[in-house]
């Protein structure tokens, strides 16, 4: 099936069965950080997901900033998304799961066509409530918002956490999908849990290829690539995943 996608995959390693959640943390708490596939960062491998290793308080103090175009480090990137999400811009948005804020997609440093002095985060943010993206432009020296630009129609890669929805939806579906029968003819099992398979997720835009689907672009969908723990990939061809709608659509 032919596609348009929008950014690279997402992986998700079997070990885990939620193994990747938005986060940030204090000072005194980790943050690990995978943010390839922003800003001229892809290498082909996805990225934008936040490994929350602490316990997921956002810092909301200025942390020590770094200077030019050093890369952001994690304080600076918990402390952007706390002042992009608490921003009045952002304010009545909701996340993949429903929950009372902005889906974040990613944080990376602006463009270097973005005229400022002050230290700045490019926050991308996701909502669900309006099916749009909110790009802040935070400056974290002052620890507001300088920029916030709203836009529909646009679909910049999925996270991490979208994909775990993604997959669940899909299993959950009652429409017989290609890959649930091949998977128990392989495995001898019905799969009934995201833990039996590696899977990855992009975002997905109707392209006119496809029977159905011109939803997908105005709201947002993503694509599943799904294998068995022995590498074996199972068809997902037949459908995507709207996470807008939390509902599979058939595409053939």
């Amino acid at each position: 099936m032919s596609a348009s996608f929008s950014g690279a995959w997402r992986r998700r390693p079997l070990a885990f069965a939620v193994a990747v959640l938005l986060a940030c943390v204090t000072v005194t708490a980790a943050l690990l950080l995978n943010q390839q596939g922003v800003s001229g960062a892809d290498d082909g491998n996805g990225s934008g997901a936040f490994t929350k290793v602490g316990d997921g308080t956002l810092p909301t103090t200025k942390p020590e900033l770094g200077s030019g175009r050093d890369p952001l480090s994690t304080d600076e990137v918990g402390y952007a998304i706390h002042v992009a999400t608490a921003d009045a811009s952002a304010a009545g948005a909701t996340d993949v799961n429903g929950t009372s804020a902005p889906e974040v997609l990613y944080v990376d440093l602006p463009e270097q066509a973005v005229k400022t002095k002050a230290r700045s985060a490019l926050v991308v943010l996701y909502d669900y409530a309006t099916n749009s993206v909110l790009n802040q432009v935070v400056d974290l020296a002052a620890g507001k918002v300088a920029t916030s630009t709203k836009g529909t129609n646009l679909q910049p890669p999925t996270t991490s956490t979208e994909a775990d929805t993604a997959i669940e939806i899909a299993i959950r579906s009652e429409e017989a999908l290609s890959f649930k029968k091949e998977f128990e003819a392989s495995e001898g099992v019905p799969l009934i849990s995201a833990d039996q398979v590696e899977y990855v997720a992009g975002s997905w835009v109707y392209d006119g290829t496809t029977k159905s689907g011109q939803e997908c672009g105005k709201q947002r969908c993503a694509q599943l690539m799904v294998s068995t723990a022995s590498g074996t990939y199972l068809s997902t061809f037949d459908f995507v995943v709207n996470l807008s709608t939390k509902s599979v659509v058939a595409t053939k």
